[in-house]
């Protein structure tokens, strides 16, 4: 082995730094892959209690006692989207496909498409998009 590192050649110690560089590299991309599945599930988490709370809020309580719920829709689609407009943060950009919803049982459902920018966006890559699809029904008449 001695041998080998003190060939004149440098064979050896060119290929034992294009392992290392090879290594280094593949380890920067799967911790890059790690941080670009980190910000979907925290964007996506953001979006649920969003849409949850936009739900809970607009069920009239009217007839909550007779058993009965009811969403009023449009209330919770402009309470969705001002939800997102105050807590997603700048780093992600959030395009709104479609909002639906039904008053009985209340339903809200939301597709879209959430973009964020990765390490690499430096080196001409594009932003990263995913499309998301986030519904919330309540049937809890307590």
């Amino acid at each position: 082995m001695r041998k080998l590192w003190h060939d004149k050649t440098g064979s050896v110690s060119i290929l034992f730094f294009g392992f290392m560089f090879f290594l280094v590299l593949i380890s920067i991309l799967i911790m890059e892959m790690g941080a670009v599945y980190e910000n979907y599930y925290d964007s996506e988490t953001i979006l649920l209690r969003c849409c949850n709370s936009a739900v809970e809020k607009e069920i009239s309580d009217t007839y909550r006692a007779d058993n009965i719920l009811h969403l009023d829709v449009s209330a919770a689609t402009a309470d969705f989207k001002s939800y997102v407009t105050s807590d997603m943060p700048d780093k992600y950009t959030v395009k709104i496909k479609s909002i639906t919803g039904t008053a009985t049982p209340p339903t809200l459902t939301v597709t879209g498409t959430v973009t964020f920018s990765t390490l690499f966006q430096e080196y001409g890559f594009d932003d990263v998009s995913f499309d998301f699809t986030v519904k919330s029904t309540n049937y809890r008449t307590e």
